[in-house]
């Protein structure tokens, strides 16, 4: 081995580093590093669908089945169960968001505290959480199956304590 060898190998590394560095430049200036205020695509079945003609519809049964594959494993059902990784979801239907004592939601959903979870606003979190608010730490990506979503709400329906008053699960998300 002669000198020239080790000039090529510094060389060469240099080289790399340098492309790399001035790539990463280029595509810092090219690229924004905020979102943007409109997706350059949309996902199918992830759009904003009214939930109520697919309500009628909707069977408790199958979103039991839905619910025990989905969200069983951190979620607890009952309304009286001990808090789980999320909130308990006996109950949820007709109450407020971010509401239940016992559970430290994220500021995400402690900003909504206002609405409640009505069935459109139960529909649009399943679609996509991280869409509906934005910063939540719960991981599911969102089913985009509308008569899922519908069989889901129904369920969640059989487990509040009391029949839930028809107007509270027409306040949705404005």
């Amino acid at each position: 081995m002669d000198s020239t060898f080790f000039n090529k190998v510094a060389a060469a590394i240099l080289l790399s580093v340098g492309s790399a560095w001035l790539a990463s430049v280029v595509g810092g200036a090219v690229v924004p590093t905020i979102m943007p205020a409109k997706p350059a695509m949309s996902v199918p079945g992830l759009e904003r669908v009214a939930i109520q003609p697919y309500m009628a519809h909707a069977d408790a049964a199958r979103g039991a089945v839905l619910v025990q594959a989905i969200c069983g494993s951190c979620h607890a059902l009952q309304p009286q169960a001990t808090q789980s990784v999320g909130p308990v979801l006996g109950g949820v239907a007709g109450r407020p968001i971010g509401s239940d004592p016992r559970y430290a939601y994220s500021p995400a959903l402690v900003a909504l505290r206002a609405q409640v979870w009505s069935d459109q606003n139960l529909s649009d979190w399943l679609t996509a959480p991280a869409r509906f608010a934005p910063g939540t730490r719960m991981s599911l990506m969102g089913l985009p199956n509308v008569a899922q979503r519908a069989d889901i709400i129904a369920y969640l329906h059989t487990l509040n304590p009391s029949p839930l008053p028809s107007q509270s699960l027409e306040k949705s998300k404005p």
